[in-house]
């Protein structure tokens, strides 16, 4: 067996691109056509954060990576940060303080420890702010989503763990186009991603 496993908010469950999934779901048909083996799962669940995703990180890893064999393999990829960065209802109300997210980034590098050394982070995505101030009764903005994103990098790089500088990516590119409602990336958008993302993992010798 070799699984991946995609753990993330409404950006990993593909919110906004019904017809092909977003980035993991594009991921899961290249990954699972190379072997009957292989097998990927999407943990996306929208509006979460990092103190969500802490709650039920053990289950869904003891529930699916099991090594039985030798050769088996698995992978956890971690895409999480931006409902953190968001501030509800005001424009001065934190949904996690910076410190609690990097102690919790922190925490999940090391329950992912537990389970494999394959351990990808996934960075942030901006968003175009004038769609997203408010979005929902919340407020999303990329000053305070690239910070969440380099305290992810820095603790990647101080454990040595593997991170894909996403918001770097897209910076160089056109967010606006990318995104269908300002936070969500559109299929162009997930697209991208998705192509960003393999290129990483293949380069990285994640997958193949």
């Amino acid at each position: 067996m070799f699984g991946i496993l995609a753990f993330g908010a409404s950006i990993t469950f593909g919110r906004g691109d019904n017809a092909h999934g977003g980035w993991t779901g594009r991921l899961k048909e290249y990954f699972e056509a190379q072997d009957y083996y292989h097998c990927f799962y999407n943990l996306g669940i929208p509006r979460e954060s990092t103190v969500g995703l802490l709650k039920r990180f053990e289950t869904e890893c003891r529930a699916r990576i099991q090594i039985k064999r030798p050769g088996d393999k698995f992978v956890i990829l971690i895409a999480m940060g931006t409902n953190d960065s968001r501030l509800n209802n005001t424009s001065d109300n934190p949904q996690t303080e910076p410190k609690l997210f990097k102690k919790n980034i922190l925490k999940l590098i090391k329950l992912s420890q537990k389970y494999t050394q394959h351990i990808v982070f996934i960075g942030l995505t901006p968003v175009d702010e004038k769609r997203t101030q408010p979005y929902e009764e919340t407020y999303f903005f990329n000053e305070r989503i690239e910070k969440y994103n380099d305290i992810i990098r820095d603790s990647c790089q101080k454990n040595k763990i593997l991170f894909l500088n996403m918001f770097e990516k897209w910076k160089n590119l056109d967010p606006v186009k990318l995104l269908g409602d300002g936070l969500h990336p559109n299929a162009q958008g997930y697209e991208k991603m998705y192509q960003i993302i393999k290129d990483f993992l293949i380069k990285n010798k994640i997958i193949k």
